[in-house]
Parts: C-alpha cells; structure tokens; sequence
C-alpha cells in the first residue's frame, strides 16, 4: 500500500491517502472520509479549508497539487 499526500493551494485542499481505487466519500464541514466501498475501511482524507485548519508548518511540508509523491505506509 502506498500513501499520497499533496496540498492544492488554488482549492485549499489538502489530501491524504492511504490506498488508490474507488471510495465512498463521508461528508463533514471540515471535508471528507474516504472509505472502501464494500468493507469501510479507511482510504484516505480530504481537508478543505486545509489552511485554517491545519497548523502551517504541515501545509509547507506537503507536496503541492501535480507533483505528489508516494510515501510509503
């Protein structure tokens, strides 16, 4: 499993992912659980509004959009 994790400051989204392929997204005011469709498990995150949520030391150390690289799990 290899995990991805990029911020897209045009959106301000932030977004960490555990595992690839199609997931069932939870809704919340802060952004989105991703989880496997037929178990639900956790696939990943999406934080919007990442800026004002997340401390901006975390923002400056995520890859920007386009160029995300794998992080091993």
């Amino acid at each position: 499993m290899e995990s991805h994790l990029h911020y897209d400051p045009e959106v301000d989204i932030a977004l960490i992912s555990f595992e690839n392929g199609r997931a069932i997204g939870e809704r919340h005011s802060w952004g989105l659980i991703e989880r496997h469709p037929d178990d639900g498990h956790l696939m990943g995150f999406e934080i919007w509004g990442a800026s004002t949520i997340l401390p901006p030391e975390l923002i400056a150390a995520l890859p920007a959009s386009g160029k995300s690289h794998g992080v091993p799990a």
